[in-house]
């Protein structure tokens, strides 16, 4: 018997052998998009625990027995694939990249939701999708990517400032920019230096951003009530992942190139101009000649002020960071340096940051997360938008060329003490100094507790804090400040900018089609600003320019201010069967910039969503894979203006009786309150085809009302104005974005994004009845229009300018009332479009921008375009093709020194003759990026290498008659910096 047992385990082995036989599948799985190898891919056989991962270069290895017919794979990002097994010993496969745009989580307000839950109109940016753009601050990555978002830029200067405006522009005097917030962090937009626009918000990197939310109406921006009228954008940086550390090193180098010049008049040109204009006025010619010299003379001085003051400048970015940890801490570290010269000499920016996301579980209950970013940014700076002699944009062009830039031992040569008040343009952007450094930090911790699975509490504290110190040098060596030794002036200015907030959260699902969430909290806002300066004079070497070095302290100023805002803030939110969700949103702020009584106003939203596509009747409309309805009303608040427009104050009167003496400089209105915007919005958002279509489209309007308006007061008054709540403002709209997957073919992939938006813009209401002021605001128009002159031509016979009466005649003499409303200086609609083409490790996209049907004022050619008849500023080229004979047809009139033919007006008028189409479509972005294959890479340990080169703003398309229609976009255009050509190349490493 004994010897018999080991007989029948033996049989009973082959035999269970015989009924489980296995054999080994392998293969290699790589990505449709780029077509590389990819580690990590968990591969499973179907109904089992049996599983494993692909290795470095893709490939794995996997035991299948009999009866298991199916392999799954499955990556993060990207769609799973199940594979019948069938008698394949290898299988290959190509995973494709996971559309579900309804199911990725967006971050809203205070905590994630996915996209199938939201009922606002919010609108993300990723990313990936800027990263590695040579570009320094986030804001301009919405520019062209957002639907209903407008981003313009206010200057070409690195690191300048840009205007961003959500859904129009909705107050009159009070800010129109939208509300940040970084981490939770409401940070302050704007400039941070006197010197140069230097961009607050260029102190985050954005290699350092995981995502951009846009938050439209007022049922996703009216959990922050206060300032949210004009939208809120949430940037939320990246943080650290479970696993093994990954390290990624940037670097590119590129040029800087100016777009565009006004092509101006040689010396012979001019002269020439000059002398017709001089007879013209029945002066001597000679006089003339003794000026800007003979036009028959080919020995003219011929001075390229131009070239001595534009260059091709270089830009660099480095950047890297590591990423990892595990269960119980997750870490995000980075660093970056960033240096762009830009197109005017001694104007240059740096920037330096750097930066750690830390993310900790104590336990089941309780983690902490804390992120510390540190920046430094230096600008260098030429003066700009303005006429300003020592602006290269403004004395650049009007500099004659027949004066001399340096004298023959290569000093720099005097300028013309009737000109320019002496100024040589190019020896003063040399030797005057124009610098701000800023220090600055956004920073916050948060602690997150969760007393049961359904409810947590979170408090959280952050702080915006910059410190910027402004040096501006006029040396001696420069003749318009001999006389009294040159002057610096140090100017230091210090924010800080902390809010804090805490708040109950709960989310508790019901029989398992129920699900209530919500949130109830409290925040507190503190804002204070420092500013001190002084000047001195007289130093004694131009090298010495600190203040202790001065013979004669000349001025002294300074100010301090600040103002609190609080609030209550509630949400609730209901979603039924993930079909049905509704949501309400309440808050009540109180800000200390408003009247006693009129503090605290009350906000709120209510909006609800209908996911169509998950009702039975859309059952068999196998081409939908999501549709869902969205709609929402709700009321946010505006609170920017000044800290103390509501109080009345008094000022310095200088000397009373040998002491000091107060006047009353503001009268103030106790009863200010809260500016508010009503929002109406009604969306659709679907994902067709297999995620091959993704569209949304929102129908909106925006009435801004009780508006913060700064009102006349009569003469009589002994003020000037007071801020009242007064008057209504108008946006209304359709907001469209489509992305599309138009070909996947092997290895070939072409995708294509657009958005656009159609807008516009009417005043409603003045105050106390008035349909305008002025010709600044009218009843009925937009609240940003050109009011002007229509100018008519030149007359044939004389060669007179002409220009339409309030008739609709001609008319040499002008009054004021034949100014009459041109065109508005806002555009109808604009937006971007985005086409990427992959094929292998091979990419490229190509990216424009644009907006129409809005009209620019070009004042630079309220002094260059004058047909050489006023001062001696230099001349376009176009000029010369004057009026001479009776009945030439030209639009140009006859030079006339003075500018001014008697009994006629001035050659000088806001007119349509400045006034051009601002519409333009620019080539914003193109991209060519090449993935080297992994099997090279894996012998020198490297998980990703890719090359890249690009170029931004490479051609753009306009009939405007300036040098770009960006930057004068906004307003007025003296003197503007215009945005660069830039052409960089770049290689990405991680390890």
């Amino acid at each position: 018997m004994n010897k018999a047992l080991p007989l029948v385990l033996i049989l009973f082995s082959f035999s269970t052998l015989a009924m489980a036989q296995s054999r080994m599948v392998s293969g290699i799985v790589t990505d449709a998009e780029a077509g590389l190898p990819i580690p990590g891919v968990t591969v499973l056989v179907k109904g089992t625990n049996t599983g494993t991962v692909t290795d470095i270069d893709g490939n794995y290895q996997i035991e299948v027995f009999e009866g298991e017919n199916t392999l799954v794979f499955r990556f993060v990002g990207l769609q799973p694939q199940e594979v019948n097994v069938g008698n394949r010993n290898k299988i290959d496969v190509v995973l494709s990249p996971e559309i579900t745009a309804l199911d990725e989580f967006v971050v809203t307000s205070y905590g994630d939701q996915t996209r199938r839950e939201v009922t606002g109109a919010i609108a993300s940016v990723k990313g990936e999708i800027f990263q590695d753009l040579p570009m320094q601050s986030f804001d301009r990555a919405m520019q062209g990517r957002v639907a209903g978002v407008q981003v313009t830029s206010g200057s070409g200067q690195p690191g300048g400032t840009l205007n961003v405006q959500i859904r129009g522009v909705g107050s009159i005097n009070a800010g129109t920019q939208p509300l940040y917030i970084v981490d939770g962090v409401q940070v302050a937009s704007g400039g941070l230096s006197g010197q140069g626009p230097q961009n607050a918000l260029a102190s985050i990197n954005p290699n350092d951003i995981e995502s951009i939310e846009v938050f439209k109406d007022a049922a996703a921006a009216s959990i922050y009530g206060a300032q949210a009228a004009n939208g809120v954008v949430l940037i939320t940086t990246k943080r650290g992942k479970q696993g093994q550390t990954k390290v990624r090193v940037s670097a590119q180098e590129g040029l800087v190139q100016p777009l565009a010049f006004y092509d101006v008049m040689n010396s012979n040109q001019l002269a020439s101009i000059k002398r017709q204009a001089y007879i013209n006025a029945g002066l001597n010619p000679q006089d003339a000649e003794n000026i800007f010299g003979s036009p028959s003379d080919t020995g003219l001085q011929n001075s390229d002020w131009l070239g001595e003051l534009f260059r091709d400048g270089r830009m660099s970015v480095y950047d890297v960071s590591l990423s990892g940890g595990d269960a119980g801490t997750q870490f995000f570290i980075s660093g970056s340096h960033t240096f762009h010269q830009g197109q005017i000499i001694m104007s240059d920016y740096t920037r330096t940051t750097g930066r750690m996301n830390l993310t900790h579980k104590v336990n089941d209950k309780f983690s902490i997360n804390a992120n510390l970013s540190l920046s430094r940014q230096m600008t260098s700076g030429s003066i700009d938008r303005g006429n300003f002699v020592n602006s290269p944009f403004v004395a650049g062009y009007v500099s004659r060329p027949n004066v001399p830039i340096y004298n023959e031992d290569g000093s720099f040569a005097e300028y013309p003490s009737e000109h320019l008040f002496g100024y040589n343009i190019v020896q003063g952007v040399r030797q005057e100094l124009r610098k701000g450094i800023s220090y600055q930090s956004v920073s916050n911790i948060q602690l997150n507790y969760k007393f049961l699975p359904w409810l947590g509490f979170t408090t959280f504290g952050g702080i915006d804090f910059s410190d910027n110190r402004d040096e501006n040098n006029r040396p001696s060596t420069i003749p318009a400040f001999a006389s009294y030794g040159g002057s610096s002036t140090f100017t230091d200015r210090r924010i800080v900018n902390s809010n804090a907030n805490a708040n109950f959260n709960v989310n508790k699902e019901f029989d398992e089609i129920h699900t209530v969430s919500g949130i109830l909290g409290y925040e507190y806002k503190m804002e204070t600003q420092e500013n001190t300066s002084a000047t001195g004079r007289g130093f004694p070497n131009p090298v010495l320019r600190y203040l202790q070095n001065a013979a004669q302290p000349f001025q002294v100023g300074g100010f301090y201010t600040e103002y609190i805002r609080s609030g209550f803030f509630g949400q609730a939110k209901y979603d039924y069967d993930d079909k049905y969700t509704f949501d309400l949103t309440v808050r009540r702020d109180g800000s200390s910039r408003f009247g006693t009584n009129t503090r605290w106003g009350n906000f709120g939203a209510v909006s609800a969503g209908w996911r169509i596509s998950s009702e039975r009747f859309m059952e068999n409309a196998l081409w939908v894979d999501n549709l869902r309805l969205r709609a929402s009303y709700g009321v946010t608040g505006n609170s920017n203006i000044g800290n103390f427009e509501s109080r009345t104050l008094v000022g310095s009167a200088g000397q009373y009786l040998g002491g000091g003496a107060l006047r009353f400089v503001q009268l103030g209105n106790d009863q200010l309150t809260w500016e508010e915007s009503v929002s109406l919005n009604f969306g659709v958002d679907g994902t067709f085809f297999n995620g091959r279509i993704i569209a949304t489209v929102d129908v909106w309007r925006k009435d801004s009302r009780k508006l913060l308006f700064e009102t006349q007061l009569p003469i009589d008054s002994g003020f000037g104005s007071i801020t009242r709540n007064t008057g209504k403002v108008r946006n209304q709209g359709i907001d469209f974005d489509l992305q599309t997957t138009n070909i996947i073919y092997g290895k070939f992939r072409w995708t294509t994004a657009f958005n656009t938006s159609l807008f516009s813009n009417e005043l409603l209401e003045l105050y106390e009845g008035l349909d305008r002021l002025g010709n600044d605001l009218i009843v009925g128009k937009p609240i940003d229009f050109y009011y002007a002159y229509e100018y008519a031509g030149v007359n044939p016979a004389n060669g007179a300018p002409m220009y339409y009466d309030e008739n609709g005649e001609y008319t040499y003499l002008l009054s004021d009332d034949d100014q009459k409303y041109i065109g508005s200086a806002l555009p109808w609609t604009y937006g971007g479009l985005s086409n990427t083409l992959s094929f292998g490790p091979v990419s490229l996209e190509v990216f424009f921008q644009y907006q129409y049907g809005n009209l620019a004022f070009n004042q630079d050619l309220y002094n260059m375009a004058q047909a050489g008849s006023i001062g001696q500023d230099n001349q376009t080229t176009d000029q010369l093709y004057f009026w001479r004979t009776p009945g030439q047809i030209t639009n140009v009139p006859k030079p006339y020194e003075g500018g001014r033919i008697p009994g006629h007006s001035g050659y000088q008028q806001f007119s349509t003759k400045q006034i051009s189409d601002g519409s333009y479509i620019r080539l914003k972005q193109i991209t060519l990026n090449y993935n080297l294959p992994r099997t090279l890479l894996s012998k020198a340990r490297i998980d990703e290498m890719n090359v890249f080169v690009q170029g931004l703003n490479l051609w753009t398309l306009t009939k405007y008659n300036g040098l770009d229609p960006e930057v004068n976009s906004i307003g007025d255009t003296y003197g503007t910096y215009p945005i660069a050509r830039q052409v960089t190349a770049g290689i990405n490493l991680t390890f």
